[in-house]
């Protein structure tokens, strides 16, 4: 198993997992591994939060904030999960009321159109909730949407070892570890201080 922590998010990740806890820089912030930031340094009226990325293949570099520039990669044994933290002024928002991480997803909550960018044979999942203060879509990609009986458990694994701490312990917490020793790894997200806005599907397009 690989530990990984920073920014207030703990995760364990079984033998042959990639993954890595990362914000990106504020205005006015430098990318730092050691204070875990990477990327680009958002716009200066935006907010920056916690990204985690865990997959079974290797995270390539560039990938976006939903891990658009990965999942094109998955095989049909494959998964990919992500965990997006919003601005804590959303919790307060219907979208995410939902309370507590959600450790037990099932076969039939994937689906093909639940992705940001439809291909062929996979299938997705979003859930948005708040946990110690904290709201966040948990977003994850499955290779082979034929497969997800045998996929998901896979994703329920990693998800029974999650935890979250509180926005002030977030504050203290270690800089992150990695399963890789690869650079910067995202591209810049979406605004979060006050967009609830999560990965929809466009119009589909078969994989190559």
């Amino acid at each position: 198993m690989t530990e990984l922590a920073a920014h207030g998010i703990e995760v364990s990740l079984p033998s042959g997992w990639e993954g890595r806890v990362f914000r990106r820089p504020a205005a006015g912030e430098v990318a730092s591994a050691d204070a875990g930031l990477e990327g680009e340094p958002a716009a200066p009226a935006e907010t920056t939060h916690a990204v985690l990325h865990a997959s079974t293949i290797a995270l390539p570099l560039g990938i976006g904030d939903f891990a658009s520039g990965a999942v094109d990669k998955l095989g049909n044994d494959d998964v990919l999960i992500v965990l997006f933290e919003y601005d804590p002024s959303s919790v307060e928002q219907p979208l995410f009321k939902a309370a507590g991480i959600p450790r037990q997803l099932e076969p039939d909550d994937f689906k093909p159109n639940v992705l940001q960018r439809a291909i062929r044979g996979q299938a997705g999942s979003q859930t948005f909730f708040n946990d110690e203060g904290r709201a966040f879509c948990l977003y994850v990609v499955l290779g082979s949407f034929a497969r997800r009986r045998e996929l998901v458990p896979r994703v329920n694994q990693v998800l029974a070892t999650l935890t979250i701490d509180p926005l002030d312990a977030s504050a203290t917490t270690l800089p992150p570890t990695s399963t890789s020793s690869a650079g910067p790894t995202t591209t810049a997200p979406a605004p979060t201080s006050s967009s609830t806005t999560a990965p929809t599907s466009t119009t589909t397009t078969d994989a190559p």
